[in-house]
């Protein structure tokens, strides 16, 4: 036992708690995707590069205690890039199992045309990552044990087709083994389903470094993986996505990054595996609800950022459309010329393009301002060409 200094007599020395600083503090990376999308081995060489830094290796950040359900990421995907494009890509672009006629046949309705696939991904109830391919249709098809072509070992004869595949042989789609994978098997990562990286306003005593970062980075190298693996698919195949990732993200500034002020980090605070129809009909609906939502507000701050009313601004349209002595009431463009042209002999600084938004934004919103004579006109639906109409002296 340890004596304390000035204390009454020995006392047992109390267990020394890691101090916070002694925790190892890995820097975040946004997500990009889209247009100007990061690749996977920017996230993964980000997440090599801090474990330099900190003086870590792989393994401190990974968990190898219960094969087959590990928590090895970032080993199975620097496996995953290393070994690709492997087996099942390779059983996946055989010419041997393509159906000839099929694909002629749409050939000549589509030079264009390719073989049809899904591409699905899901979290497994060990928690990893499996993507796999099947021929398109595979999702919607039923079992027919009953077709008279029926072979046990090809998949195509088991199955019930809404429309022909684009492969007359299909062979895998096995369960998988402690010792082997299904051979349509394109990607296999494990301990996906384990990747938390909600943000933890405080880590534990025994916390060795930030967690939710990492896991934040290794998501992202994820979902990089398998978009980086649909668009190489997409140029040998019509590839219909079945499943894509969802991301939550949150702007963050980081202390460390003189620029994050101005360019924050765009970090991953959750994510999901959804169905991709479901999802993108979602994003769609959401997108289009914030345009409605911008454009009113748009609409609403007229005055501010104009400084005329919508009345001021009716009033220079009509005074714009007036008739000439000669030629036609101006329209279109000319009418936004014109108005933007009296609005600004009034002091008002805009131009015809502005006037045109502004235009478009009051007969979405707020068409009762306008007059009759500047309302857009409503044409009538065309009379189909078999639609005959009758009089009433047609029938005498």
């Amino acid at each position: 036992m340890a004596k304390i200094p000035d204390g009454n007599g020995p006392r047992r020395a109390r267990r020394q708690i890691p101090p916070q600083s002694r925790l190892k503090l890995f820097r975040p990376i946004s997500w990009r995707g889209g247009v100007i999308a990061s690749s996977t081995d920017e996230y993964v060489s980000h997440l090599l590069i801090e474990l330099g830094r900190l003086g870590m290796e792989i393994r401190d950040i990974e968990d190898h205690a219960r094969p087959p359900n590990t928590r090895t990421v970032l080993s199975d995907l620097l496996q995953w890039l290393s070994d690709r494009p492997g087996k099942a890509y390779a059983e996946l672009i055989s010419w041997q199992t393509l159906d000839f006629p099929q694909m002629r046949s749409r050939l000549e309705e589509d030079r264009y045309a390719k073989p049809r696939i899904e591409l699905s991904a899901e979290i497994t109830k060990m928690n990893n990552l499996s993507v796999r391919w099947h021929p398109a249709g595979w999702r919607d098809s039923e079992f027919d044990w009953r077709r008279p072509d029926h072979h046990y070992s090809n998949l195509i004869t088991h199955r019930k087709w809404q429309q022909p595949p684009d492969f007359h042989w299909f062979v895998g789609d096995e369960q998988p083994t402690f010792d082997s994978r299904p051979s349509n098997e394109l990607m296999y990562v494990r301990g996906v389903g384990n990747l938390r990286p909600a943000p933890r306003e405080e880590y534990g005593p025994y916390a060795s470094y930030n967690r939710d970062i990492v896991d934040s980075i290794l998501i992202c190298a994820v979902r990089s993986a398998y978009e980086t693996l649909l668009s190489q698919l997409e140029y040998s195949f019509d590839v219909t996505l079945i499943h894509a990732f969802d991301f939550v993200t949150r702007d963050e500034e980081d202390e460390n990054d003189p620029w994050s002020a101005r360019y924050p980090i765009r970090r991953v605070i959750s994510w999901t595996i959804e169905d991709a129809v479901d999802l993108y009909a979602r994003r769609d609906q959401e997108a289009s609800l914030a345009k409605e939502h911008a454009d009113r507000a748009k609409l609403e701050n007229v005055a501010t950022a104009y400084g005329f009313t919508l009345e001021t601004f009716v009033g220079a349209l009509l005074r714009a459309s007036s008739v000439k002595r000669t030629g036609p009431a101006p329209s279109g463009e000319h009418l936004n010329r014109n108005a933007a042209k009296e609005l600004r002999n009034a002091g008002f600084k805009i131009h015809a393009g502005e006037v045109r938004d502004i235009r478009e934004l009051i007969e979405r919103f707020r068409l009762e301002v306008l007059p009759e004579s500047l309302r857009p006109e409503v044409s009538e639906a065309p009379i189909p060409p078999n639609n005959i109409v009758r009089f009433p002296q047609d029938s005498e």
